[in-house]
């Protein structure tokens, strides 16, 4: 039995809104006899260069079952190029009745979406204000919202998701994408993004939503996120999955399945364990989060690069290990304690991640044991 391979969703551009203002104005001030000209090109600018989006339409979902069902609920998954043209991987969803598109994140847990695409306003809370801050400085904050949630035309299910009235950026980082109160993900490409990851210290937002879905069909799924035919399972067969290698999740006090405990190794300058999260909305390859900076990058402040390279480099959990040549590893300082390895999309084209709640699980297979990169 074979997978069928999904076509990729159209190309989409950031807007350079910042670039098309400066231009124009620069050109006619140096005309001050045109006064009128002027104000109607400048207003004319000024509604080009609006920050205000279309809701990203999504694509017709193509959900099927495979071998009847037998083998699960096959949803394909789409490309997209969000900021600075790098991928992302889309999936079409519906909430409240309303068929949005959001950004596929087995990073985080939660669907976040912007408030403004909602269908309606006046949901059940579900939690507080919170916010959540990404690697490339941007920041969403908004509180929970209880919303019917469903994807690949499933019955729908009930949960906490984040309504997010505002993108910013962090203060550490206050020329990042979103600097103008949108990004890829929250606004032009996506209306948010679809958290399906286990779960991590201190995230205590959101509904995992594929856990949620009825019949437990979302406790055990699989995630290709190979860019020429990416696709989510749900439910995959015994028969599907038998090369996976399963690794026990990490289980902590209150009985949260939280990432497993993996290392990374940087050729010969460092070896560092901790969370290992397989992250499809990341951007990089390996990012090491350390409350600690290793003894030859230097120090710095929370949230800054402390080195960024390419290494020959190996992740790993207990007896599962894949290596890179010549792998992007970008060495980050974190808080106290909130050490991890983030392996980003670009580092997963050739791994398939399985994620099996119902036995505290995360199944990990790969072609071929080791991968190079061009330098």
């Amino acid at each position: 039995m074979s997978l069928s391979s999904p076509g990729a969703a159209p190309r989409h551009i950031r807007p350079n809104w910042r670039a098309c203002l400066p231009a124009r104005l620069h050109a006619h001030w140096r005309r001050l006899t045109a006064i009128v000209l002027f104000a109607g090109v400048t207003l004319a600018a000024l509604s080009a260069c609006s920050t205000t989006f279309p809701v990203p339409t999504p694509p017709a979902q193509n959900a099927a079952l495979i071998n009847g069902g037998n083998d699960g609920l096959l949803i394909p998954l789409h490309v997209e190029r969000a900021d600075q043209d790098q991928a992302r991987l889309g999936l079409p969803i519906q909430l409240d009745g309303k068929p949005l598109y959001v950004a596929l994140d087995t990073g985080t847990q939660g669907v976040r979406i912007l408030k403004s695409t909602l269908p309606g306003s006046n949901y059940a809370p579900a939690g507080d204000v919170t916010s959540l801050s990404f690697a490339n400085g941007a920041e969403v904050v908004g509180a929970a919202v209880t919303l019917p949630f469903s994807v690949g035309g499933t019955k729908p299910a009930p949960i906490a998701a984040q309504a997010v009235d505002t993108v910013r950026c962090l203060p550490t980082a206050k020329r990042c994408v979103a600097m103008d109160g949108y990004t890829g993900e929250f606004g032009w490409a996506f209306s948010g993004i679809a958290g399906i990851g286990a779960e991590l210290p201190g995230e205590n937002c959101c509904t995992q939503p594929l856990r949620a879905l009825p019949g437990n069909i979302g406790q055990r799924y699989l995630v290709r996120s190979n860019v020429a035919k990416p696709y989510l399972l749900l439910s995959p067969s015994s028969e599907l999955t038998k090369g996976y290698t399963m690794l026990p999740m990490a289980a902590s006090k209150d009985g949260a399945t939280q990432w497993p405990r993996g290392c990374v190794r940087v050729a010969d300058k460092m070896t560092f364990c901790a969370p290992l999260v397989f992250a499809t909305g990341s951007s990089g390859m390996i990012r090491i989060e350390t409350d600690k900076a290793p003894n030859w990058t230097g120090d710095d402040d929370v949230g800054k690069t402390l080195n960024q390279g390419n290494y020959e480099a190996a992740i790993g959990v207990a007896s599962w290990v894949h290596r890179y040549e010549n792998a992007q590893v970008t060495i980050v300082k974190a808080k106290p304690d909130a050490n991890r390895i983030v392996v980003g999309l670009m580092a997963m084209q050739n791994v398939d991640v399985l994620f099996d709640f119902q036995r505290g699980q995360l199944g990990l297979r790969a072609a071929n044991a080791s991968e190079s990169f061009a330098p």
